[in-house]
């Protein structure tokens, strides 16, 4: 499976990120950098971090967009750290310079051309770099073999406003553009179908993970500890990524549990609702379906796959 993954390196991406480097059964043909979690500067650093950390420094990282298409900085620095991966401290640095000279709008328009109806395409993060794209080439969106994006709500259950989700509050437009301009098969894993109970890895399966005393499983607990911190402080079951779980259903299709195909949008006017994903449940609007919506994850896959990819 050849990969584009679209990253805002946070600490969920970076899990996700070392999840899909361990497979020998993907080629990862670029990483391309967005501002979301953080700026993107940081993002960079974080991502070369990751490869780093993984042995796979050979794979090429782009730096994208430095904001949304309308300008709304906001950041989730306050969960992720100041770094973005937890604000630990590194014994050794990474060179920006081991950055790619292209824009990674440019990569992507190239690479999907290169290898039309064979890329998978996984945003992870605020969806500016891929929506540039699309206005690029409007025929970009019907090049891809498959697009899976992590973002999105079905419940109006924001975690960064009232009723809308991160990746797709931080750039609305982005958002409306991908989900508007997509014709290959697209695949969303929202915030709801992370958030349930029985969707959290035990505390003790975590404990486990971060004992082996592997080189990654070692990385895993430095950028996780001010993170768990938190969460265990407002007393979360369990460890959940978002990033991890969404890379999880690119990887293992039998992961994913429950599905729906559906016609969704974005909110883009709402004085309490910009950025939220509206999905047609009912088909009142009379829309070919656009999207199919991941509603249940397995989350033993998740752990299978994650104890695999430290040992």
């Amino acid at each position: 499976m050849k990969v584009i993954v679209d990253v805002d390196t946070g600490i969920d991406d970076a899990t996700a990120l070392m999840l899909l480097l361990s497979r020998a059964d993907v080629e990862v043909l670029a990483i391309t950098c967005v501002r979301g979690n953080i700026a993107l500067d940081k993002v960079c650093v974080n991502t070369l971090r990751v490869l780093k950390a993984c042995g796979k420094e050979n794979i090429p990282v782009y730096r994208g967009a430095d904001r949304p298409i309308l300008d709304n900085e906001k950041d989730a620095s306050h969960f992720h750290g100041v770094d973005g991966l937890g604000d630990a401290t590194w014994s050794e640095s990474v060179d920006i310079a081991d950055l790619q000279s292209e824009h990674a709008v440019m990569a992507i328009l190239r690479l999907i051309n290169k290898h039309p109806g064979e890329i998978t395409l996984i945003p992870l993060g605020p969806l500016t770099n891929i929506a540039l794209a699309l206005r690029l080439d409007p025929d970009l969106g019907k090049k891809l073999k498959e697009v899976f994006i992590m973002g999105g709500n079905t419940e109006a259950r924001g975690n960064v406003t009232v009723s809308s989700e991160f990746n797709f509050y931080v750039d609305p437009e982005a958002a409306y553009i991908c989900l508007s301009a997509f014709k290959a098969p697209l695949t969303i894993i929202p915030w709801e179908s992370c958030l349930d109970t029985q969707r959290q890895i035990p505390w003790a399966v975590y404990d486990k993970w971060i004992a082996l005393g592997t080189p990654k499983a070692n990385f895993l607990k430095k950028i996780t500890q001010h993170w768990i911190e938190n969460i265990k402080v407002r007393q979360q079951p369990g460890f959940r990524s978002c990033d991890l779980f969404a890379m999880t259903t690119v990887l293992d299709r039998e992961s994913i549990l429950d599905k729906e195909t559906v016609h969704a949008t974005v909110e883009l006017h709402g004085q309490l609702t910009r950025g939220q994903m509206v999905v047609d449940w009912k088909n009142r609007m009379g829309n070919e379906p656009n999207v199919t919506i991941v509603k249940k994850i397995c989350v033993e896959k998740v752990t299978q796959f994650v104890t695999g990819m430290l040992q």
